[in-house]
């Protein structure tokens, strides 16, 4: 190091070592993904250790980066046989299938993040060692769960292990019976075994007949628990949904829908004290889930939960679809549980738990891409609609490659001349909707950026359309609805049937945005930075890649402007439409989304 006085050397300040980083009087753990696991987002996990002795933060820093490895490793054998992003569907939510390279990374990232600051959790407050009279409870466990799997793999015709699917009855009844023969040793001959009915039995009979549910197949509203003088769970879901409802400002049809979904927990599973759930509740919800039909006219207000499940034991109501059971009924109950343990101080009691969920449930459908001759045709059923939202959203999710929500939420005040001749839309943050300010659904920051408008858009008249409705909403009709972009999507929905795109479930809108994206990878003059930037990604790539411009230059923003429109499809259709009589178009009643 250089020191400004002469004749002395500077000292060199220690480095706290491997891993390990420290600012102020405070530690970090600090490591680098691999390239293959983050692609270009976010290489480095950084997590706060403390302010704490050096050599406790070097344990744990080491403790760390052991795991981190392992991680990794784990990780990239997923990448590589095409399991780890279903595992980041189950975990963060989603459906992968519609991301790019960066944002895929971006959610590794998380993920692994995550995945650290829990084993820092368990390292700073280790769990005590279970009881010699629990790990035996365990152990029965774990081997009834390994015969069942065993067993219903061998049903279902997929691969199985032998030795013990085609021995499962015979192996179970052992695996009881040497769990009773040491609960009698080490409880004293006072012990009476459960009697079995006489003659023969099946694995599933032998489990329930000897008494030996699993803890996950008992009703949980009924088990007993400990003792605790935290809030039971009714109260902490009121915290959350209180604080949904500040944020949004009014209450909306999802916190309806997340209250009602509460609800459906607490009766499924019982009003306890917040920390005395475990994950086993979440798995036994999700159990008793995979028969709820998907249909509400199949859920009679009346009916109380466990009879509409048992009504459904066949499935012959239908199944519900993956994504909501993960998203839509777990993904509000977790969150209620962390609220929980910040508010009332106490420890997340489904934290660290691994979650299975229905083989029968059904599984999301990625983006496909959309045939040049169904584009057109889809335009052309727009272009005849009545409605701005049908003829206008098709084109922009082409020539944008911006998503549905953020489009449909513009105003003629985010339109602007950025260069010369190049006109942009740079959306707000929140906008005011029936006199409530609501905020848009940007979901990162790069997403909030100015994009480029194709000069088509300036061609036909939309852009100057667009700067004459100053502080009014692009599709103002949709915009008067309840939830916008809902009824956006469900409105795309109707419109791809109408134009006969309906043999795939993955030909859907965010099609069209993954096709700009597609085609501008294989143009040379349009770099992968400037893609992800017009796309609303992160800028991703190495270090140097995150010097320069946030946003995309005049170069950059002509390129793009002039992009050459596909030759298979005929755009002159949007010449000459009537964008203010367009606008002005309300559906009936009958047409609207509810």
């Amino acid at each position: 190091m250089i020191s400004a006085k002469p004749g002395k050397k500077a000292r060199r300040r220690a480095s706290p070592g491997l891993y390990l980083i420290k600012t102020g009087s405070a530690y970090l753990f600090q490591m680098r993904l691999p390239k293959k696991v983050a692609g270009g987002c976010k290489p480095l996990v950084r997590l706060g250790i403390g302010v704490i002795p050096k050599r406790e933060a070097r344990r744990i820093a080491d403790l760390l980066a052991a795991i981190a490895r392992e991680k990794f490793e784990q990780i990239e054998k997923a990448m590589d046989v095409g399991e780890f992003w279903p595992l980041m569907e189950e975990m963060l939510g989603g459906d992968v299938g519609d991301m790019d390279d960066d944002d895929r990374g971006k959610r590794a990232w998380l993920a692994v993040t995550m995945s650290l600051k829990s084993a820092l959790y368990d390292i700073r407050y280790p769990a005590p060692l279970p009881t010699p009279e629990e790990e035996r409870d365990f152990a029965l466990m774990r081997g009834l769960v390994k015969i069942a799997q065993e067993k219903s793999r061998k049903d279902a015709g997929l691969e199985y292990d032998q030795e013990v699917g085609d021995h499962a009855e015979l192996l179970a009844k052992r695996l009881i019976e040497k769990h009773d023969s040491k609960a009698v040793e080490s409880s004293g001959p006072s012990f009476k075994s459960t009697q079995r009915r006489p003659g023969p039995i099946t694995l599933r009979e032998g489990i329930t007949d000897t008494g030996q549910l699993t803890e996950v197949e008992k009703d949980r509203r009924f088990v007993e628990r400990q003792q605790s003088d935290k809030p039971l769970f009714s109260e902490a879901a009121d915290v959350y949904l209180q604080g949904r409802v500040t944020k949004k400002g009014k209450v909306n049809k999802d916190i309806e829908t997340a209250q009602t979904r509460l609800n459906i927990f607490i009766e499924l599973i019982g009003d306890h004290p917040l920390d005395t759930y475990s994950p086993t509740d979440l798995q036994a919800f999700i159990n008793l889930m995979a028969f709820w039909p998907p249909n509400e006219k199949d859920r009679p207000a009346d009916m109380p939960a466990h009879d509409i499940i048992n009504s459904n034991r066949d499935r012959s109501k239908g199944v519900l679809a993956l994504q909501t059971l993960r998203n839509g009924y777990i993904g509000v109950i977790k969150p209620v549980f962390r609220k929980g343990a910040t508010e009332f101080e106490c420890r997340n009691p489904i934290q660290g738990g691994m979650l299975a969920y229905p083989d029968m449930a059904r599984r999301p459908v990625s983006a496909e891409p959309i045939a040049a001759t169904k584009i057109e045709t889809l335009f052309k059923t727009g272009v005849k609609s009545r409605y701005i939202d049908d003829v206008m959203l098709p084109l922009l999710g082409l020539l944008t490659g911006r998503r549905l929500g953020l489009l449909i939420h513009l105003t003629g005040s985010d339109i602007r001349e950025k260069f010369d001749g190049v006109w942009v839309a740079e959306p707000n943050n929140v906008v005011n909707v029936g006199g409530t300010w609501t905020r848009v659904p940007i979901k990162t920051e790069e997403s909030g950026r100015y994009f480029v408008l194709h000069n088509f858009l300036v061609e036909i008249g939309y852009v100057e359309w667009l700067r004459k409705q100053g502080d009014n909403f692009a599709f103002p009709q949709l915009m008067k609805l309840a939830d916008p972009s809902r009824s956006a999507s469900s409105y795309m929905r109707r419109l791809y049937d109408r134009a006969g795109i309906k043999g795939s479930a993955g030909e859907r809108f965010h099609s069209l945005r993954n096709i700009f994206i597609g085609e501008t990878r294989e143009m040379e003059e349009v770099g992968g930075r400037e893609r992800r930037m017009q796309a609303g990604h992160a800028i991703g790539g190495d270090e140097h890649d995150q010097y320069g411009w946030k946003t995309l230059t005049e170069k950059q923003a002509r390129i793009i402007a002039k992009l050459p429109l596909n030759p298979e499809i005929d755009f002159s259709m949007f010449r000459g439409l009537d964008f203010d009589r367009l606008a002005k178009a309300r559906r009936r009643p009958d047409e609207e989304c509810l």
